[in-house]
Protein backbone atom coordinates (compact mmCIF):
# COMPACT_ATOMS: atom_id res chain seq x y z
CA UNK A 1 0.00 0.00 0.00
CA UNK A 2 2.56 2.18 1.02
CA UNK A 3 4.56 1.65 -1.91
CA UNK A 4 2.14 2.39 -4.34
CA UNK A 5 1.07 5.41 -2.17
CA UNK A 6 5.02 6.68 -2.01
CA UNK A 7 6.24 5.23 -5.33
CA UNK A 8 10.22 6.76 -5.86
CA UNK A 9 9.39 8.12 -2.55
CA UNK A 10 9.57 5.36 -0.67
CA UNK A 11 12.76 3.82 0.65
CA UNK A 12 13.85 1.47 3.76
CA UNK A 13 13.97 4.96 5.70
CA UNK A 14 10.47 5.27 5.37
CA UNK A 15 9.80 1.78 6.48
CA UNK A 16 11.85 2.52 9.46
CA UNK A 17 10.59 5.46 10.79
CA UNK A 18 6.86 4.63 10.13
CA UNK A 19 7.65 1.45 11.96
CA UNK A 20 5.64 -0.79 9.05
CA UNK A 21 6.93 -4.11 10.04
CA UNK A 22 5.95 -3.69 13.74
CA UNK A 23 2.93 -2.17 12.85
CA UNK A 24 1.53 -4.68 10.56
CA UNK A 25 2.84 -7.33 13.10
CA UNK A 26 0.27 -6.11 15.46
CA UNK A 27 -2.44 -5.78 13.38
CA UNK A 28 -1.91 -9.48 11.81
CA UNK A 29 -2.02 -10.85 15.90
CA UNK A 30 -4.93 -8.60 16.97
CA UNK A 31 -7.32 -10.21 13.74
CA UNK A 32 -6.53 -13.58 14.72
CA UNK A 33 -7.01 -12.88 17.95
CA UNK A 34 -10.65 -11.58 17.25
CA UNK A 35 -11.24 -13.93 14.64
CA UNK A 36 -10.59 -16.92 17.53
CA UNK A 37 -12.74 -14.83 19.41
CA UNK A 38 -15.62 -14.44 17.25
CA UNK A 39 -15.68 -18.56 16.66
CA UNK A 40 -16.01 -18.57 20.43
CA UNK A 41 -18.76 -15.91 20.60
CA UNK A 42 -20.53 -18.29 17.63
CA UNK A 43 -20.87 -14.47 15.77
CA UNK A 44 -21.51 -15.44 11.60
CA UNK A 45 -21.92 -13.52 8.73
CA UNK A 46 -24.06 -14.88 6.19
CA UNK A 47 -23.31 -15.24 2.89
CA UNK A 48 -26.27 -12.83 1.80
CA UNK A 49 -24.52 -10.45 3.79
CA UNK A 50 -20.96 -11.13 2.32
CA UNK A 51 -22.45 -10.62 -1.05
CA UNK A 52 -24.65 -7.73 -0.34
CA UNK A 53 -21.25 -5.95 1.07
CA UNK A 54 -18.69 -6.85 -1.71
CA UNK A 55 -21.70 -5.28 -4.24
CA UNK A 56 -21.62 -2.21 -2.62
CA UNK A 57 -17.84 -1.64 -2.25
CA UNK A 58 -16.94 1.34 -4.37
CA UNK A 59 -13.98 -0.44 -6.53
CA UNK A 60 -16.46 -2.42 -8.04
CA UNK A 61 -18.64 0.35 -8.92
CA UNK A 62 -19.80 1.67 -12.51
CA UNK A 63 -22.43 4.21 -13.05
CA UNK A 64 -23.42 3.49 -9.61
CA UNK A 65 -23.91 -0.19 -10.12
CA UNK A 66 -21.86 -3.54 -9.04
CA UNK A 67 -19.46 -4.13 -12.16
CA UNK A 68 -18.66 -7.63 -12.70
CA UNK A 69 -15.45 -7.27 -15.05
CA UNK A 70 -14.19 -5.06 -12.54
CA UNK A 71 -14.92 -7.08 -9.30
CA UNK A 72 -12.88 -10.18 -11.77
CA UNK A 73 -9.66 -7.95 -12.74
CA UNK A 74 -9.24 -6.56 -8.92
CA UNK A 75 -9.51 -10.51 -7.52
CA UNK A 76 -6.54 -11.34 -10.63
CA UNK A 77 -4.52 -8.27 -9.61
CA UNK A 78 -4.35 -9.62 -6.39
CA UNK A 79 -3.62 -13.15 -7.45
CA UNK A 80 -7.05 -14.38 -5.44
CA UNK A 81 -9.48 -16.68 -6.06
CA UNK A 82 -13.37 -15.29 -5.96
CA UNK A 83 -13.82 -17.89 -2.75
CA UNK A 84 -10.31 -16.31 -0.97
CA UNK A 85 -11.50 -12.69 -1.25
CA UNK A 86 -14.64 -13.26 -0.14
CA UNK A 87 -13.55 -15.31 2.99
CA UNK A 88 -11.38 -12.37 3.42
CA UNK A 89 -14.78 -10.05 3.18
CA UNK A 90 -16.41 -11.86 5.85
CA UNK A 91 -13.48 -11.70 8.03
CA UNK A 92 -14.13 -7.98 7.95
CA UNK A 93 -17.25 -7.58 8.62
CA UNK A 94 -17.18 -10.68 11.60
CA UNK A 95 -14.68 -8.06 12.83
CA UNK A 96 -17.11 -5.34 12.28
CA UNK A 97 -20.15 -7.03 14.48
CA UNK A 98 -17.48 -7.99 17.24
CA UNK A 99 -16.53 -4.16 17.55
CA UNK A 100 -20.37 -3.12 17.28
CA UNK A 101 -21.01 -4.65 20.84
CA UNK A 102 -18.72 -2.64 22.34
CA UNK A 103 -20.18 0.87 20.66
CA UNK A 104 -23.34 -0.10 22.10
CA UNK A 105 -22.42 -0.29 25.82
CA UNK A 106 -20.78 3.31 25.97
CA UNK A 107 -22.73 6.22 27.53
CA UNK A 108 -21.33 10.16 28.40
CA UNK A 109 -22.73 11.01 32.23
CA UNK A 110 -23.14 15.38 32.61
CA UNK A 111 -19.99 15.25 34.90
CA UNK A 112 -17.78 14.01 31.96
CA UNK A 113 -19.55 16.05 29.07
CA UNK A 114 -19.02 19.02 31.74
CA UNK A 115 -15.11 18.00 32.62
CA UNK A 116 -14.59 17.55 28.76
CA UNK A 117 -16.23 21.28 28.00
CA UNK A 118 -14.08 22.60 30.62
CA UNK A 119 -10.96 20.45 29.29
CA UNK A 120 -11.31 21.97 25.76
CA UNK A 121 -12.72 25.66 26.64
CA UNK A 122 -11.06 26.73 29.79
CA UNK A 123 -8.12 28.60 29.48
CA UNK A 124 -5.04 30.28 30.63
CA UNK A 125 -1.54 32.47 30.39
CA UNK A 126 1.54 31.97 31.68
CA UNK A 127 5.22 33.95 32.01
CA UNK A 128 8.00 31.07 31.69
CA UNK A 129 11.57 30.94 31.78
CA UNK A 130 12.91 28.04 29.26
CA UNK A 131 16.32 26.58 29.30
CA UNK A 132 18.67 23.93 28.16
CA UNK A 133 20.60 21.61 30.45
CA UNK A 134 23.66 22.88 29.64
CA UNK A 135 22.44 26.46 29.46
CA UNK A 136 24.88 27.26 32.29
CA UNK A 137 28.65 26.87 32.06
CA UNK A 138 30.86 25.22 35.20
CA UNK A 139 33.87 27.02 36.31
CA UNK A 140 35.53 23.65 37.08
CA UNK A 141 38.53 23.16 35.77
CA UNK A 142 39.59 19.60 33.72
CA UNK A 143 43.04 18.21 35.27
CA UNK A 144 44.76 15.05 34.16
CA UNK A 145 43.37 13.83 37.30
CA UNK A 146 39.95 14.58 37.08
CA UNK A 147 39.96 13.34 33.35
CA UNK A 148 40.96 9.93 34.56
CA UNK A 149 38.90 9.71 37.18
CA UNK A 150 35.93 10.61 34.91
CA UNK A 151 37.25 7.85 32.15
CA UNK A 152 37.30 5.32 34.88
CA UNK A 153 34.01 5.48 36.30
CA UNK A 154 31.95 6.18 32.88
CA UNK A 155 34.33 3.54 30.62
CA UNK A 156 31.19 2.23 29.01
CA UNK A 157 30.34 5.24 27.37
CA UNK A 158 33.26 4.89 25.35
CA UNK A 159 33.03 1.19 24.32
CA UNK A 160 34.10 0.09 21.33
CA UNK A 161 30.87 -1.82 19.70
CA UNK A 162 31.32 -5.75 18.50
CA UNK A 163 32.33 -4.80 14.85
CA UNK A 164 32.17 -7.40 11.47
CA UNK A 165 33.55 -7.50 7.99
CA UNK A 166 31.68 -9.04 5.32
CA UNK A 167 31.81 -10.44 2.03
CA UNK A 168 28.71 -9.65 -0.29
CA UNK A 169 27.03 -9.60 -4.05
CA UNK A 170 25.12 -6.44 -5.01
CA UNK A 171 22.36 -7.11 -7.75
CA UNK A 172 20.75 -4.10 -9.22
CA UNK A 173 17.39 -4.65 -10.58
CA UNK A 174 17.46 -1.88 -13.04
CA UNK A 175 20.68 -3.50 -14.80
CA UNK A 176 18.68 -6.32 -15.75
CA UNK A 177 15.75 -3.84 -17.53
CA UNK A 178 17.31 -3.47 -20.81
CA UNK A 179 17.49 -7.18 -21.07
CA UNK A 180 13.43 -7.92 -21.21
CA UNK A 181 11.30 -7.13 -23.84
CA UNK A 182 7.89 -8.02 -23.33
CA UNK A 183 5.36 -9.62 -25.29
CA UNK A 184 2.15 -8.40 -26.57
CA UNK A 185 0.48 -10.73 -24.63
CA UNK A 186 1.97 -9.74 -21.05
CA UNK A 187 1.24 -5.95 -21.56
CA UNK A 188 -2.33 -6.75 -23.07
CA UNK A 189 -2.47 -8.87 -19.58
CA UNK A 190 -1.33 -5.83 -17.43
CA UNK A 191 -3.36 -3.55 -19.21
CA UNK A 192 -6.79 -5.30 -18.83
CA UNK A 193 -5.59 -6.41 -14.91
CA UNK A 194 -4.41 -2.55 -13.84
CA UNK A 195 -7.49 -1.34 -16.01
CA UNK A 196 -8.54 0.96 -13.00
CA UNK A 197 -5.07 2.47 -12.89
CA UNK A 198 -6.13 4.23 -16.17
CA UNK A 199 -9.08 6.02 -15.54
CA UNK A 200 -9.09 9.63 -15.68
CA UNK A 201 -11.03 11.12 -13.32
CA UNK A 202 -13.37 14.24 -14.90
CA UNK A 203 -12.09 17.19 -14.78
CA UNK A 204 -12.41 21.22 -15.04
CA UNK A 205 -11.33 24.41 -15.78
CA UNK A 206 -12.84 26.83 -13.72
CA UNK A 207 -12.64 30.70 -11.87
CA UNK A 208 -14.20 31.74 -9.00
CA UNK A 209 -14.97 34.84 -6.68
CA UNK A 210 -15.62 34.35 -2.76
CA UNK A 211 -16.92 36.32 -0.66
CA UNK A 212 -16.25 35.40 2.85
CA UNK A 213 -19.43 35.61 5.89
CA UNK A 214 -17.70 37.42 8.46
CA UNK A 215 -19.81 37.37 11.92
CA UNK A 216 -17.00 39.52 13.16
CA UNK A 217 -17.60 42.36 11.58
CA UNK A 218 -21.61 42.84 12.36
CA UNK A 219 -21.39 45.45 15.51
CA UNK A 220 -23.91 45.54 18.30
CA UNK A 221 -24.67 43.28 21.51
CA UNK A 222 -25.89 40.25 19.21
CA UNK A 223 -25.76 36.49 19.76
CA UNK A 224 -23.32 34.49 17.62
CA UNK A 225 -26.35 32.79 15.63
CA UNK A 226 -27.84 36.20 14.99
CA UNK A 227 -24.39 37.37 13.79
CA UNK A 228 -24.09 34.79 11.63
CA UNK A 229 -27.47 35.03 9.94
CA UNK A 230 -26.55 38.81 9.35
CA UNK A 231 -23.24 38.19 7.93
CA UNK A 232 -24.76 35.47 5.44
CA UNK A 233 -27.46 37.91 4.35
CA UNK A 234 -24.38 40.91 3.75
CA UNK A 235 -22.43 38.71 1.34
CA UNK A 236 -25.32 37.24 -0.15
CA UNK A 237 -26.78 40.74 -1.28
CA UNK A 238 -22.83 41.33 -2.04
CA UNK A 239 -22.50 38.60 -4.12
CA UNK A 240 -25.61 39.35 -5.91
CA UNK A 241 -24.93 42.88 -6.79
CA UNK A 242 -21.36 41.64 -8.14
CA UNK A 243 -23.15 39.10 -10.29
CA UNK A 244 -25.30 41.77 -12.06
CA UNK A 245 -22.40 43.95 -13.06
CA UNK A 246 -21.09 40.05 -14.19
CA UNK A 247 -24.45 40.12 -16.49
CA UNK A 248 -24.11 43.27 -18.03
CA UNK A 249 -20.68 42.66 -18.91
CA UNK A 250 -18.44 43.28 -16.42
CA UNK A 251 -14.83 41.46 -16.50
CA UNK A 252 -14.77 38.69 -14.10
CA UNK A 253 -10.82 38.73 -13.74
CA UNK A 254 -10.95 42.10 -12.84
CA UNK A 255 -13.98 41.64 -10.97
CA UNK A 256 -12.21 39.05 -8.55
CA UNK A 257 -8.87 40.94 -7.97
CA UNK A 258 -10.83 43.66 -7.06
CA UNK A 259 -13.33 41.64 -4.12
CA UNK A 260 -12.61 38.21 -4.18
CA UNK A 261 -11.70 37.14 -0.49
CA UNK A 262 -9.78 34.16 -1.72
CA UNK A 263 -6.07 35.67 -1.79
CA UNK A 264 -4.99 33.21 -3.90
CA UNK A 265 -6.61 33.14 -6.73
CA UNK A 266 -8.47 36.34 -7.00
CA UNK A 267 -4.48 38.03 -7.29
CA UNK A 268 -4.98 35.87 -10.68
CA UNK A 269 -8.21 36.50 -11.95
CA UNK A 270 -10.13 34.12 -9.75
CA UNK A 271 -8.47 31.39 -11.67
CA UNK A 272 -8.33 27.60 -10.06
CA UNK A 273 -6.65 26.07 -12.85
CA UNK A 274 -7.16 22.42 -13.85
CA UNK A 275 -8.40 20.42 -11.06
CA UNK A 276 -10.22 16.37 -11.36
CA UNK A 277 -13.57 15.94 -9.78
CA UNK A 278 -13.10 15.10 -6.05
CA UNK A 279 -10.90 18.45 -5.20
CA UNK A 280 -13.74 20.94 -4.50
CA UNK A 281 -16.56 21.06 -2.09
CA UNK A 282 -19.82 19.14 -2.98
CA UNK A 283 -21.97 22.55 -3.21
CA UNK A 284 -18.58 24.01 -5.58
CA UNK A 285 -18.86 20.84 -7.47
CA UNK A 286 -22.57 19.97 -8.01
CA UNK A 287 -22.36 24.16 -9.57
CA UNK A 288 -20.14 23.35 -11.87
CA UNK A 289 -21.77 19.64 -13.34
CA UNK A 290 -24.59 22.28 -13.96
CA UNK A 291 -22.69 24.66 -16.35
CA UNK A 292 -21.38 24.53 -20.05
CA UNK A 293 -18.23 26.40 -20.84
CA UNK A 294 -18.29 30.00 -20.64
CA UNK A 295 -21.19 30.65 -17.95
CA UNK A 296 -21.42 32.02 -14.66
CA UNK A 297 -22.94 30.54 -12.13
CA UNK A 298 -25.51 32.26 -9.41
CA UNK A 299 -24.25 32.71 -5.82
CA UNK A 300 -23.42 29.09 -4.24
CA UNK A 301 -23.27 28.67 -0.47
CA UNK A 302 -20.21 26.43 0.69
CA UNK A 303 -18.66 26.55 4.36
CA UNK A 304 -16.15 28.72 2.96
CA UNK A 305 -18.68 31.82 1.65
CA UNK A 306 -20.53 32.32 -1.33
CA UNK A 307 -19.12 31.46 -4.20
CA UNK A 308 -19.63 33.01 -7.97
CA UNK A 309 -17.89 30.08 -10.54
CA UNK A 310 -17.32 29.99 -14.09
CA UNK A 311 -16.60 27.01 -16.07
CA UNK A 312 -13.87 27.58 -18.68
CA UNK A 313 -13.66 24.27 -19.40
CA UNK A 314 -14.59 20.31 -19.00
CA UNK A 315 -13.28 17.33 -20.13
CA UNK A 316 -15.24 14.26 -18.87
CA UNK A 317 -13.75 11.13 -17.58
CA UNK A 318 -12.10 8.55 -19.52
CA UNK A 319 -10.04 5.68 -19.95
CA UNK A 320 -6.57 5.78 -21.63
CA UNK A 321 -6.82 3.62 -24.33
CA UNK A 322 -3.53 0.98 -24.19
CA UNK A 323 -1.65 2.62 -27.37
CA UNK A 324 -1.75 5.99 -24.98
CA UNK A 325 -0.36 4.35 -22.22
CA UNK A 326 1.96 1.52 -23.52
CA UNK A 327 5.25 2.64 -22.92
CA UNK A 328 4.51 3.29 -19.13
CA UNK A 329 2.86 -0.44 -18.78
CA UNK A 330 6.31 -1.75 -20.87
CA UNK A 331 8.32 0.51 -18.37
CA UNK A 332 5.99 -1.25 -15.07
CA UNK A 333 6.53 -4.57 -16.93
CA UNK A 334 10.06 -4.36 -17.24
CA UNK A 335 10.61 -3.47 -13.42
CA UNK A 336 8.86 -6.68 -12.40
CA UNK A 337 10.16 -8.88 -14.35
CA UNK A 338 13.84 -7.64 -13.74
CA UNK A 339 12.66 -7.90 -10.05
CA UNK A 340 11.89 -11.21 -10.82
CA UNK A 341 15.13 -12.35 -12.26
CA UNK A 342 16.83 -10.82 -9.58
CA UNK A 343 15.25 -13.44 -7.13
CA UNK A 344 16.07 -16.29 -9.21
CA UNK A 345 19.46 -15.05 -9.67
CA UNK A 346 19.83 -14.85 -5.66
CA UNK A 347 18.46 -18.08 -5.47
CA UNK A 348 21.31 -20.16 -8.00
CA UNK A 349 24.23 -17.76 -6.22
CA UNK A 350 23.10 -18.69 -3.31
CA UNK A 351 22.39 -22.67 -3.71
CA UNK A 352 26.11 -22.84 -5.19
CA UNK A 353 27.93 -20.66 -2.96
CA UNK A 354 25.96 -23.21 -0.12
CA UNK A 355 27.49 -26.08 -1.78
CA UNK A 356 31.18 -25.34 -2.51
CA UNK A 357 31.60 -22.49 0.08
CA UNK A 358 32.95 -20.57 -2.78
CA UNK A 359 30.69 -17.22 -3.10
CA UNK A 360 33.36 -15.48 -6.23
CA UNK A 361 32.65 -18.45 -7.95
CA UNK A 362 28.81 -18.64 -7.88
CA UNK A 363 28.73 -14.92 -8.39
CA UNK A 364 30.89 -15.01 -11.22
CA UNK A 365 29.05 -17.50 -13.21
CA UNK A 366 26.66 -15.27 -13.60
CA UNK A 367 29.07 -12.03 -14.63
CA UNK A 368 28.72 -10.61 -11.05
CA UNK A 369 31.86 -9.73 -8.33
CA UNK A 370 32.40 -10.02 -4.74
CA UNK A 371 32.84 -7.00 -2.46
CA UNK A 372 34.47 -6.54 0.70
CA UNK A 373 32.87 -4.10 3.62
CA UNK A 374 35.94 -2.44 6.06
CA UNK A 375 34.74 -3.00 9.88
CA UNK A 376 31.43 -1.88 10.76
CA UNK A 377 29.51 -2.33 13.68
CA UNK A 378 25.16 -2.00 14.53
CA UNK A 379 25.76 1.74 15.23
CA UNK A 380 28.56 2.88 13.32
CA UNK A 381 27.83 1.80 9.88
CA UNK A 382 28.63 4.23 7.05
CA UNK A 383 29.22 2.55 4.05
CA UNK A 384 28.97 4.23 1.24
CA UNK A 385 29.26 1.04 -1.40
CA UNK A 386 26.38 0.19 0.76
CA UNK A 387 24.17 3.49 1.41
CA UNK A 388 20.95 3.60 3.36
CA UNK A 389 20.00 -0.18 3.38
CA UNK A 390 19.01 -1.45 7.15
CA UNK A 391 18.01 -5.27 5.84
CA UNK A 392 21.79 -5.50 5.03
CA UNK A 393 23.36 -4.13 8.31
CA UNK A 394 20.59 -6.27 10.56
CA UNK A 395 21.03 -9.96 8.50
CA UNK A 396 24.84 -9.57 8.74
CA UNK A 397 24.75 -9.44 12.37
CA UNK A 398 22.68 -12.35 12.89
CA UNK A 399 24.42 -14.41 10.59
CA UNK A 400 27.14 -16.72 11.71
CA UNK A 401 30.87 -16.49 10.34
CA UNK A 402 30.73 -17.81 6.93
CA UNK A 403 27.29 -18.34 6.51
CA UNK A 404 25.41 -16.74 3.84
CA UNK A 405 22.23 -14.81 4.16
CA UNK A 406 20.47 -13.08 1.25
CA UNK A 407 18.70 -9.39 1.19
CA UNK A 408 16.21 -8.77 -1.58
CA UNK A 409 14.32 -5.39 -2.02
CA UNK A 410 12.20 -4.26 -4.96
CA UNK A 411 15.70 -1.67 -5.94
CA UNK A 412 18.83 -3.29 -4.80
CA UNK A 413 19.32 -7.10 -3.50
CA UNK A 414 22.26 -8.67 -1.45
CA UNK A 415 24.35 -11.97 -0.81
CA UNK A 416 26.87 -11.78 1.85
CA UNK A 417 28.51 -13.43 4.32
CA UNK A 418 30.39 -12.35 7.31
CA UNK A 419 34.30 -13.00 6.79
CA UNK A 420 35.78 -11.67 9.84
CA UNK A 421 34.48 -10.41 13.74
CA UNK A 422 36.29 -7.91 16.34
CA UNK A 423 34.53 -8.64 19.88
CA UNK A 424 33.93 -5.09 22.07
CA UNK A 425 36.57 -3.45 23.57
CA UNK A 426 37.35 -0.39 26.15
CA UNK A 427 40.33 1.72 24.19
CA UNK A 428 42.92 3.50 25.89
CA UNK A 429 42.22 6.84 27.48
CA UNK A 430 44.59 8.75 24.74
CA UNK A 431 42.86 7.34 22.13
CA UNK A 432 40.11 8.20 22.77
CA UNK A 433 41.22 11.74 24.98
CA UNK A 434 39.03 14.26 23.03
CA UNK A 435 35.70 12.47 23.42
CA UNK A 436 36.63 11.88 26.77
CA UNK A 437 36.81 15.79 27.45
CA UNK A 438 33.71 17.08 25.72
CA UNK A 439 32.28 14.71 27.74
CA UNK A 440 32.90 15.43 31.11
CA UNK A 441 32.91 19.31 30.31
CA UNK A 442 28.87 18.48 28.95
CA UNK A 443 28.69 16.86 32.61
CA UNK A 444 30.07 19.29 34.39
CA UNK A 445 27.47 22.01 32.72
CA UNK A 446 24.52 19.76 33.51
CA UNK A 447 25.53 19.68 37.25
CA UNK A 448 25.74 23.36 37.21
CA UNK A 449 22.48 24.04 35.08
CA UNK A 450 20.83 21.74 37.85
CA UNK A 451 22.40 24.20 40.49
CA UNK A 452 21.26 26.85 39.25
CA UNK A 453 18.11 25.38 38.48
CA UNK A 454 17.47 24.59 41.86
CA UNK A 455 18.39 28.12 43.31
CA UNK A 456 15.67 29.94 41.15
CA UNK A 457 13.36 27.41 42.52
CA UNK A 458 14.39 28.22 45.96
CA UNK A 459 14.46 32.43 45.40
CA UNK A 460 10.78 32.34 43.70
CA UNK A 461 9.71 30.97 47.44
CA UNK A 462 10.49 34.24 48.93
CA UNK A 463 9.96 36.72 45.79
CA UNK A 464 7.17 36.28 43.52
CA UNK A 465 8.90 39.14 40.80
CA UNK A 466 9.95 36.35 38.31
CA UNK A 467 11.43 38.88 35.97
CA UNK A 468 13.23 40.48 39.18
CA UNK A 469 14.93 37.21 39.82
CA UNK A 470 15.54 35.64 36.49
CA UNK A 471 17.41 38.74 35.15
CA UNK A 472 20.10 38.34 37.48
CA UNK A 473 20.41 34.37 35.62
CA UNK A 474 20.99 36.31 32.12
CA UNK A 475 17.80 34.85 31.11
CA UNK A 476 14.56 36.42 29.53
CA UNK A 477 10.73 35.95 30.09
CA UNK A 478 8.31 34.54 27.54
CA UNK A 479 4.56 34.72 27.64
CA UNK A 480 2.02 32.16 26.12
CA UNK A 481 -1.18 33.28 24.43
CA UNK A 482 -4.22 31.62 26.23
CA UNK A 483 -4.65 28.35 25.90
CA UNK A 484 -6.97 24.96 26.74
CA UNK A 485 -5.84 21.84 28.21
CA UNK A 486 -6.37 20.38 24.95
CA UNK A 487 -4.12 22.15 23.06
CA UNK A 488 -0.12 21.98 22.63
CA UNK A 489 1.09 25.29 25.43
CA UNK A 490 2.33 27.89 22.27
CA UNK A 491 6.47 28.24 22.93
CA UNK A 492 6.37 25.11 25.10
CA UNK A 493 4.96 21.82 23.34
CA UNK A 494 2.63 19.17 24.72
CA UNK A 495 4.24 18.77 28.00
CA UNK A 496 1.14 16.48 29.96
CA UNK A 497 3.38 17.95 33.42
CA UNK A 498 3.27 21.80 32.98
CA UNK A 499 -0.38 21.80 31.74
CA UNK A 500 -1.59 19.75 34.35
CA UNK A 501 -0.42 21.73 37.17
CA UNK A 502 -1.29 25.32 35.37
CA UNK A 503 -4.75 24.16 35.66
CA UNK A 504 -4.84 23.66 39.17
CA UNK A 505 -2.67 26.73 40.39
CA UNK A 506 -3.75 29.84 41.45
CA UNK A 507 -2.74 33.36 39.50
CA UNK A 508 0.39 34.45 40.60
CA UNK A 509 1.33 30.75 42.10
CA UNK A 510 4.49 29.07 40.75
CA UNK A 511 5.29 25.61 39.22
CA UNK A 512 8.37 24.29 37.94
CA UNK A 513 9.64 21.18 35.73
CA UNK A 514 12.51 19.04 34.34
CA UNK A 515 11.46 17.43 30.87
CA UNK A 516 14.48 15.87 28.95
CA UNK A 517 17.14 18.22 28.36
CA UNK A 518 14.55 21.27 28.89
CA UNK A 519 14.36 23.23 32.32
CA UNK A 520 10.77 25.25 32.80
CA UNK A 521 10.02 27.82 35.29
CA UNK A 522 6.47 29.45 34.77
CA UNK A 523 3.81 31.34 36.62
CA UNK A 524 0.02 31.46 35.98
CA UNK A 525 -1.06 35.03 35.18
CA UNK A 526 -4.24 34.78 34.05
CA UNK A 527 -7.56 32.79 33.40
CA UNK A 528 -10.16 32.16 31.41
CA UNK A 529 -13.44 30.20 32.56
CA UNK A 530 -15.84 28.17 29.98
CA UNK A 531 -18.73 28.31 31.62
CA UNK A 532 -21.63 25.58 30.06
CA UNK A 533 -22.08 23.90 26.80
CA UNK A 534 -24.24 24.75 24.43
CA UNK A 535 -26.77 21.70 22.93
CA UNK A 536 -24.43 21.43 19.72
CA UNK A 537 -21.79 21.39 21.72
CA UNK A 538 -23.00 18.91 24.20
CA UNK A 539 -23.60 16.24 21.25
CA UNK A 540 -20.46 16.72 20.00
CA UNK A 541 -18.35 15.96 23.19
CA UNK A 542 -21.08 13.29 24.24
CA UNK A 543 -19.98 11.28 20.67
CA UNK A 544 -16.37 12.29 21.09
CA UNK A 545 -16.65 10.81 25.23
CA UNK A 546 -18.41 7.63 23.89
CA UNK A 547 -16.21 6.74 21.06
CA UNK A 548 -13.42 7.17 22.94
CA UNK A 549 -14.81 4.87 26.04
CA UNK A 550 -15.45 2.29 22.97
CA UNK A 551 -12.01 2.67 21.90
CA UNK A 552 -10.42 2.25 25.23
CA UNK A 553 -12.69 -0.46 26.12
CA UNK A 554 -12.43 -2.53 22.71
CA UNK A 555 -8.30 -2.46 23.22
CA UNK A 556 -8.35 -3.16 26.80
CA UNK A 557 -10.33 -6.19 25.94
CA UNK A 558 -8.05 -7.12 22.93
CA UNK A 559 -5.29 -6.54 25.33
CA UNK A 560 -6.54 -9.14 28.12
CA UNK A 561 -7.13 -11.84 24.95
CA UNK A 562 -4.07 -11.06 24.25
CA UNK A 563 -1.98 -11.75 27.60
CA UNK A 564 -4.03 -14.90 27.96
CA UNK A 565 -3.21 -16.20 24.24
CA UNK A 566 -0.06 -17.98 23.15
CA UNK A 567 1.75 -15.82 20.72
CA UNK A 568 5.15 -16.98 18.54
CA UNK A 569 6.69 -14.45 16.86
CA UNK A 570 9.70 -15.39 13.97
CA UNK A 571 11.68 -11.85 14.91
CA UNK A 572 14.18 -12.07 11.75
CA UNK A 573 11.31 -11.07 9.57
CA UNK A 574 11.34 -7.49 11.84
Amino acid sequence: FYRQQFRNQFSNDMIKKLDLKNQTLEALVQRKILLIEAKKQNIRVSDEEVISHIKKLPSFQSNKKFSEPAYRNYIKIQRLTPGEFEESQREVLLLEKLEKLFRTHSKATKSEILKEFSNQEDKVKLEYVRFTSDHFTSETKITDQTLKDFFQANKTQFEIPPQIRAKYVKIKSKDYESQIEPRDEDIQDYYQTRIADFQVKKKYKASHILINLKPSEIEGDLSEEEKRKQADKKAKLKSNKLLERLNKGADFGEIAKKHSDDPASGINGGSLGEFPKGTMVSAFEKALDNLKPGEISKPILSRFGYHIIKLENVEEKRLKPLDEVRDEVIQSLKEIKSRQRVRRIIKRINMAAQQDGNLDKAADSHQLKTKETAFFSKKNHNLPEIGDQPEFFKAAFTLDKNKLGAIITPEVSYILKVIEEKPKYIPELRKVQEKVKDALIESNNKTATLKKFEELKESLKGNKDLEKIVKRYGLSIRNTPFFSKSESIPGIGNIEQIKENSFTMKIGEFGSAQVRERFYLYKLVDIEKSGAPDPKQTKQITDKIKTEKTRQAFQEWIGNLKAGAEILVDKTLL
